[in-house]
């Protein structure tokens, strides 16, 4: 199992390093910021039916989890794209991989969004929808792994870092809070920690973050993978 960090639409990389390296017969794991929606969603569905075909032919499985610079819709709208071998996976969706119960949540808050312009390169559902009914059922066989966006308050990072900070004042000034948003988030991540810490979970991989980082709290280890970082959870 390899998981793969942001990649805001850099994705050819990756399949080259796939190519390059002989990878075959592996589940890849995408974080979320696949980049989807900031092109004409017939050019998306384009490129993911051509890497589809790209993974058929090696006999891999892509998973992709939704970030917060993606287009919901992608992931709403995936039985219709008739894809086999990638899959955009729903929040608290749980997948056996490889033997191991994986539980999913997307989502996240951008820190530049008035900057944005809704519709075309930022989408207001973009952030984490908390859902306890469908948490309590996706941890109710236990989970073995779970990969996120956004990490619980729990894991690293534990503060603000100084582009945040900038994002924060520029907020500030417009009569927005930034901040509580984001820590507000946290707490929402936290909740789902505590259930899936409960559900017997060991391992956790997220993104969002952009930098490498991993660290053990209580039993459970968390793993910040880096953009365009693939990394092999053996």
């Amino acid at each position: 199992m390899v998981i793969i960090g942001d990649l805001h639409g850099g994705y050819p990389e990756i399949l080259y390093k796939i190519k390059k390296f002989g990878l075959e017969k592996i589940a890849f794991i995408q974080v979320g910021d696949w980049g989807l929606g900031f092109q004409h969603k017939d050019l998306d569905i384009k490129a993911l039916s051509q890497i589809d075909k790209f993974h058929r032919e090696k006999e891999n499985h892509l998973y992709i989890l939704r970030g917060n610079h993606d287009n919901k819709w992608f992931w709403d709208h995936r039985d219709t794209f008739n894809l086999q071998n990638v899959k955009l996976v729903q929040d608290y969706e749980v997948l056996e991989i490889e033997n191991q119960r994986v539980f999913f949540i997307g989502g996240g808050i951008s820190i530049d969004r008035l900057s944005r312009t809704p519709g075309k390169d930022y989408w207001p559902e973009e952030e984490i929808q908390f859902d306890e009914t469908l948490l309590k059922s996706a941890c109710a066989h236990g989970i073995d792994i779970a990969i996120s966006h956004v990490a619980p308050k729990e894991a690293w990072p534990y503060t603000f870092d100084p582009i945040v900070l900038n994002f924060i004042v520029k907020e500030m000034a417009a009569g927005k809070d930034l901040a509580t948003d984001l820590e507000n988030e946290r707490q929402i991540m936290s909740r789902i920690y505590s259930y899936l810490k409960a559900a017997g979970c060991k391992e956790w991989y997220y993104g969002h973050y952009h930098e490498s980082h991993m660290e053990e709290r209580d039993g459970l280890i968390f793993r910040c993978v880096a953009i365009q970082e693939m990394y092999d959870t053996k």
